[in-house]
Order: structure tokens, then sequence, then C-alpha cells
């Protein structure tokens, strides 16, 4: 990766400046218009753009931030206002937001998190909807096809196939044997990825997989816990339950000297060993391209989502110098 010990690969300057969240309390002030205008034509005076996060994370931020910056630039010369509403992970609460959401008058809805994606697909069949790094449009059911999604969502994924992960931890000393990894499973988005994580394993002789499911933040350090004595790795994949708690997870994995990987995340964080995934500023930048195109008149059903670049290295040297253990030159570099 691109970043190297202290530096966030999520950037907390760079899933995923300071998230300007609104909190619960605007979820409600979302529903006061009685119905969505059209998007703001090419050149037109005023871009009112609303944000709806599925839950707190630095993975979060730095996709908000980095969309921000991005469509402020393309958008230049033409006012443009950001409005953020946050879910903190409630399932009601996303509901009742995407409700309020598809009777606003949003010019664009900007979307992170696919529980949040899908319920805004639902609700909402108007405005164009961005969805901010997306792990399978197509799985959750709000496109058709990456290429040509068909509906009135599109944006940026952030997927990687886990068997690309596991060829980079293969280049570990020692090579890891026995993963670990936690995750919702009523994330779609997770669904899919550790599916695609079980056969990678799988194809890898000598290696396997241990899991261990959570219903929500409050259960990511008991579930972290459980992988003690298990597992000689942890591999976190792209889960906002999971992200929401990821200290609790490095607390667990630095004291039993485990090995902890990130997909997505903060390097810096207490016992998290490396980060290896994409970029969530670039995609972040690349979801407000796509944006822009919607909203200078391109139809999000025929506008293809964008994909992640190549994957980056992000290390914390601190839990590197007490695990002791080897990392690829890639990695070092």
């Amino acid at each position: 990766m691109k970043i190297r010990t202290s530096r966030r690969r999520w950037a907390a300057g760079a899933l995923l400046g300071v998230i300007g969240m609104i909190g619960v309390s605007a979820a409600a002030g979302c529903g006061s218009s009685p119905g969505p205008e059209s998007p703001s034509a090419p050149g037109s005076a005023a871009v009112k753009v609303s944000i709806f996060e599925v839950a707190q994370a630095d993975v979060v931020t730095t996709l908000e931030t980095a969309f921000k910056k991005e469509l402020a630039a393309r958008l230049a010369g033409r006012p443009v206002s950001f409005d953020v509403t946050n879910a903190n992970g409630d399932p009601s609460l996303i509901q009742s937001i995407a409700r309020n959401l598809a009777r606003s008058d949003a010019s664009l809805i900007a979307v992170i998190g696919t529980p949040a994606v899908i319920a805004m697909a639902q609700q909402d069949k108007t405005h164009p909807i961005i969805a901010l790094a997306m792990g399978d449009p197509v799985g959750g059911k709000v496109a058709d096809s990456l290429d040509h999604p068909g509906h009135n969502v599109t944006g940026t994924i952030d997927f990687v196939d886990p068997a690309k992960l596991l060829d980079e931890l293969a280049k570990v000393t020692p090579q890891p044997r026995r993963i670990g990894t936690i995750y919702d499973p009523s994330n779609e988005n997770s669904q899919v990825w550790v599916a695609q994580l079980r056969a990678a394993t799988k194809a890898r002789p000598g290696m396997s997989l241990v899991e261990a499911t959570v219903a929500g933040a409050g259960d990511v350090q008991s579930a972290a816990r459980s992988l003690i004595g298990r597992t000689d790795t942890i591999l976190v994949g792209p889960d906002a339950a999971v992200a929401s708690g990821v200290a609790a997870v490095g607390a667990v994995a630095l004291s039993n000297k485990i090995p902890l990987y990130l997909t997505s995340g903060d390097a810096a964080t207490t016992g998290v060993l490396a980060t290896l995934g994409p970029s969530y500023a670039d995609l972040g930048a690349a979801s407000a391209g796509v944006a822009s195109m919607v909203l200078d008149g391109a139809k999000p059903a025929d506008t293809p989502f964008g994909r992640p670049g190549a994957l980056e290295w992000g290390v914390n040297r601190s839990t590197l110098g007490t695990l002791g253990v080897a990392l690829p030159p890639a990695a070092m570099g």
C-alpha cells in the first residue's frame, strides 16, 4: 500500500478532514421537503448532495472527505452543499433515513455502506444514488451489472478477491495457516466476501478458515476472543460492524500475539499489523467522478461502476516489532 507506518490508508488525512455528521436528529429533517426535484441540470446554480452513512468508521470518514473534496472541485463555479446523515449502524434508523431522503429535494444521494445502499434503492426510484465503495451491487440487487447498472444506482465498488489477499499473506513469514475472520452475516457484502474467502482457503493445501460472527459492533470483542487458540492470523474484511469495533479486535490480537490484517481501516490502530486493500481515498474521489457525470446529465442506469486499483499495504511498525513477523518487500518499500 502507499500508506506506511503512521499514515492512515483510509486517510485520516486521507473504507474510509472531519466527518460532517449531523447525527440521529438530522434524520427527521431529511423529510421536510414534499418530494424530490429533478437532478440539477448541467450548469445550474445550486447542487444539493445528501450523504447517507451506515455507521461511523475511519473508512467512512475517508470516503466522505475525498468524495466531497473531489466533487466540489469538479463542480467549481457551481454552488454545492452537502448534508450528512449517519445511521450509527441502527437497522431501523437506516430505513427511516432512506424514507426521508427519498422525499427530499436533493440533487443526488451518495450512500456509504451496503445496507444503506440497499435500503435507499428500495425506497427511492427517482433520485440518482451514488454508492461509495459498495462491495457487490449485483448481489445486493441494486444493479443488473457493473457495466450496465440498469436502475438509478451507480458509483464505485471496493470488492477485492480474497484469493489475491491470501496470495499476499502467503509471502509473510511465518506463513499463515489458520485464518480467522469476523463478520456480520446480515451484511450481504460480507456474505459474498466470506464465501469467496472460504473457497480461497480451501484451494490452498494446509490452510483453513475459522469464522466468528457478530450481530453488531457490541459483539466484536467477544468474537475476537473466540478466535484465541484457534487461529494464527486474523483477517478482517469489508464489514461496517466490525470496522466500528476494530480497536477491540486489535487489543485481543496484540495481547495474544496474533497478526491482524484489515482490508480497510487504519494501520495505526493499536494491535493492527497491516492493512491490505484498495485506497479508499481514491475510491471516494472516483465516486465523485461518477457523481459529476450524473449531475452533468449521464443516466445512472448507463453509467458503469468504478473499480478499485492495485492493492496497497499499510504497516504498523510498532506491532510489527512486537510480533516479529517478516512482511514481503512490497509491504516495506
